[in-house]
């Protein structure tokens, strides 16, 4: 629900990132005329540089038609 905020706590290697990364393309989408509204937040300038690669990466994958190659991919890309 994009009306909704949420917090995401798990281990390493579990999936925050592509779960947060598919919330943002949800937000991006649902706030089109307002993305500037969208706040997201980590803990380190790493993370907050792979979530920004990663949205730029779905963004241009979707623009050029990349193939998709499994249920990840599909989920990001809807």
């Amino acid at each position: 629900d994009v009306n909704q905020s949420f917090i995401v706590q798990a281990p390493a290697g579990s999936g925050k990132t592509e779960l947060l990364t598919q919330r943002l393309l949800a937000l991006l989408a649902y706030a089109v005329d307002e993305p500037e509204a969208i706040l997201a937040m980590t803990f380190t300038r790493k993370a907050a540089q792979e979530m920004r690669q990663r949205v730029m990466q779905a963004l241009t994958q979707a623009k050029d038609g990349t193939p998709i190659e499994g249920l990840h991919q599909q989920k990001t890309r809807d």
